[in-house]
């Protein structure tokens, strides 16, 4: 995967990938999604985010726990219904 994104991205800095990465496969893991994100799905996300200097810092604080939601998570997921399991999850995750 850190080859793909590095053709799209040869300039990347590298904490950058490690955070996506980190939270693409924990989105991946989400039991029951009906679609999880592919590889064109974090393409599209990391393009986003690199174009949004603040969205890279709620990477950050998603993956310290003081949000429960990543940035911009719309391009990740592309169906409805994950994206309301990924709600129901991160409201169970803050209780």
């Amino acid at each position: 995967m850190r080859q793909i994104i590095e053709v799209h991205f040869p300039d990347i800095q590298e904490k950058l990938v490690n955070d996506a990465l980190d939270i693409f496969y924990k989105l991946r893991n989400i039991q029951g999604l009906k679609k999880p994100p592919s590889t064109s799905e974090l393409v599209d996300w990391l393009t986003l985010l690199l174009a949004d200097d603040m969205a890279q810092d709620e990477l950050e604080e998603n993956l310290r726990g003081e949000k429960s939601i990543p940035p911009l998570y719309g391009a990740l997921l592309k169906n409805e219904a994950d994206v309301n399991l990924l709600q129901r999850f991160a409201n169970m995750m803050r209780r």
